[in-house]
């Protein structure tokens, strides 16, 4: 005799994680959460990564002053606005580089940091999209 309990994780366990068994998962997403799909779940990785970059009072920090600033900020200036040592800021800017936040350009031994606005636009369009 069969239980719910001996049944309960029998469905998804039987799908194997191959090109098959992502088609009939993205299958299954369409048809019961329109708009969940393969792209939209790669979106929304982005955009986790691009919040948990922004979930940093130091990275926001950072990221005002650069605001502030549109010509860019070198890293030594940075490190002169803040209470943290050079190896803490640098660490906070990498994380908002690799989240697509900051553009980069190398001077000598250190670096000048711009905020990317066009991503700044794209985060508070997302933000105002969730509103609707």
């Amino acid at each position: 005799m069969d239980y719910i309990d001996n049944l309960r994780y029998k469905p998804y366990n039987s799908i194997s994680m191959n090109k098959v068994g992502e088609r009939a998962l993205e299958s299954i997403a369409r048809s019961c959460c329109p708009g969940l799909t393969a792209s939209a779940a790669g979106a929304a990785e982005r955009w986790a990564a691009i919040f948990k970059a922004l979930a940093d009072p130091t990275r926001l920090q950072i990221l005002s002053l650069l605001a502030r600033n549109p010509g860019g900020v070198c890293e030594c200036n940075i490190v002169d606005c803040t209470p943290l040592s050079q190896p803490t800021i640098s660490y906070h800017v990498k994380v908002l580089k690799e989240a697509g936040l900051l553009d980069v350009e190398k001077q000598g031994l250190w670096c000048r940091f711009r905020l990317r606005k066009d991503v700044v636009g794209q985060v508070v369009a997302a933000l105002s999209g969730l509103a609707r």
